[in-house]
This record gives C-alpha cells, structure tokens and sequence, in this order.
C-alpha cells in the first residue's frame, strides 16, 4: 500500500478539493503527505515572486497542513521552481520518496513517460452545480478574507520599514474592512446552517465541528484586539513592529480555520448533504447579504484619549 503522497496545491478549487480528497485518503491508508507548490523558475530569475506573493504562497501551504493536521495525517510543505508544473511535481515525487501523487484532473499532464513516473491519482471533480456554487461562495469568502489580510499586513510592513505607520484612517478603515467580509460578516449565518446541516446528518466531524466553533469564537476575540491595539498605537510609529507581530499572528490563526474547513468539513459536506441540502444551502449563501448587511455592527476603534473616530 502506499506510504507518502505527493500532493499539489493551488489556489483554485479543483485544487482544495483533491487535497480534501487525498487527505482523507491518507488517512484511511496511514500514509504520510508532502504537499508542494510549484512557481515559475522563470520569474524566480527575474525576481518577480516578491515577498508578498511568497506570503501568499505560504497561506495556502499552511491551510493544506491544517486540515491534514486536523486527520491527523503526518505532513510537510515545499516549495518548487519549474516552468512545466507536472514534470517539475515528478521531480518532487522522486525527490521526496514519494509513490503516489494525487492531483485534481486538471493537473493530469506530462510528457514524462508513463513507465518513468511514479504512480499518478487524479481526484475527481464534485459536478452537482449546486455544491459547485455553494463551494464556491465559501472559498471566495476565504479569498477575500485572506487578501484583504495580506494588503493589510503589507501596508503595515511597508511603513514599518520606512520608520512611520500608516495613518489612523487607513487602519480604521482597513478593519471595517475586515469586520465587513463574507466570511465573517453576512455568510457566516449561512456557514452556521452548513454546519448545523452537517451535524444532522453525520456524526463523523462533530469534534471538528465543534473545535472550529471555538476558533471562530476566538477568531472574534483576536480580531477585536487588534482594533483596540490600532487604536492605541495609531499615533505611535515605534509600536509599528508590535502591530505587524500581532497581525502576523492573527493570518496564521485564520488559515488554520480556514483550512479545518476546507480539509475536513467541506469534503464530509459534500460525502454527508442531500442535494435538497445543497440547494437549500446554496439559497442561503445567495440571500444572506441583504439582510445581514443591513443589521451589520459597524465597529469603531478607540483613540488614545478615550474618544471614537
């Protein structure tokens, strides 16, 4: 039987659901993953791949590791320079010992001969345009989250290396920003529905369920602390380091639930839901926005003296 997998990982979602797909495998078979990421060798020599989009690279890395963590699969993480992914993903294969590589049917493509390379699995697409639609407002809610995230990240490092921090209304309106997203804002009632579908349905991923209720929870607590944190340094340059530090932190604890979601409760929803569910729940992704957006809170930071901006 197999023992290492080999398994890319893109931001698309044919890519988040073959991880799903060979996490769950691993674990049934009690194999180990690596998981890799393949960029351009050509924009390695020009130095296109800059700092941020490195940082992004290692989002989606970490968000792989997370829901195989949370199966309780053995994993690590690389990143390869190739012009042709799949020949460069062979020799990554080959590289790691790895006898098994499982990708989405998209990454299936190679002018490696048959006899040479290892053993290939292609992880097969879900086509019910109702789960495809309803998976696809909830990854498109992580991306957004995750960009807004990484502009703010970069926006604080690059004052932080000229000796300033950016301006109290650029921060005020970066968190608005955040409060106001689609995964935490006007889908996460629809999200909760998912999950209390879920519930009902299997008790395969309560535990999972249940730990994911509680980062959210914590997810709200970091995320006002930042906002309080804001507000008491927004005039201070000297703190910009510590505000870097704690949002650093807060991007790694996001891609932590993100990935529990995406490698643990999004491939059980789509083995587990009825397509009535799925129909349902897609209804309510795509009704939400209305009415929650109208009773949204909007939050306000504190300045240093006490009063609201």
């Amino acid at each position: 039987m197999y023992q290492h997998l080999l398994v890319p990982v893109e931001d698309t979602d044919t890519s988040i659901e073959a991880i799903g797909h060979a996490t769950e495998f691993a674990q049934a078979i009690g194999a180990r993953i690596t998981f890799v990421h393949v960029s351009s060798a050509s924009g390695a020599r020009t130095g296109a791949p800059c700092r941020q989009a490195d940082l992004r690279v290692g989002d989606l890395l970490a968000r792989a590791e997370a829901g195989a963590r949370a199966q309780g699969v053995p994993c690590t993480s690389v990143i390869a320079a190739g012009d042709e992914p799949f020949d460069t993903m062979v020799a990554q294969a080959r590289r790691h010992g790895c006898d098994l590589i499982c990708a989405g049917s998209q990454q299936a493509g190679t002018s490696i001969p048959d006899g040479v390379r290892p053993t290939m699995l292609s992880c097969g697409t879900d086509r019910r345009p109702v789960v495809s639609a309803s998976v696809g407002v909830l990854l498109g809610a992580h991306r957004a989250l995750t960009e807004a995230l990484h502009e703010w990240l970069d926006t604080i490092r690059t004052e932080r290396e000229r000796g300033g921090i950016p301006q109290a209304r650029t921060l005020r309106e970066m968190v608005d920003r955040l409060h106001g997203l689609a995964a935490r804002g006007f889908r996460a009632k629809a999200k909760e529905s998912l999950f209390r579908r879920l519930r009902k349905r299997t008790s395969v991923v309560n535990a999972e369920l249940d730990e994911l209720e509680r980062l959210h929870h914590r997810d709200e607590e970091l995320l006002h602390n930042l906002t309080r944190m804001i507000g008491r340094n927004s005039h201070a340059a000297s703190t910009a380091g510590e505000l870097e530090q704690a949002l650093s932190a807060y991007v790694r604890f996001v891609s932590e639930w993100m990935g529990r979601e995406q490698g643990v409760i999004l491939p059980a929803a789509r083995r587990y839901l009825s397509y009535a569910d799925w129909t349902e729940i897609n209804d309510e992704f795509h009704c939400a926005a209305p009415a929650d957006r109208a009773a949204s809170t909007r939050y306000t930071i504190s300045e240093p003296d006490g009063s609201h901006a």
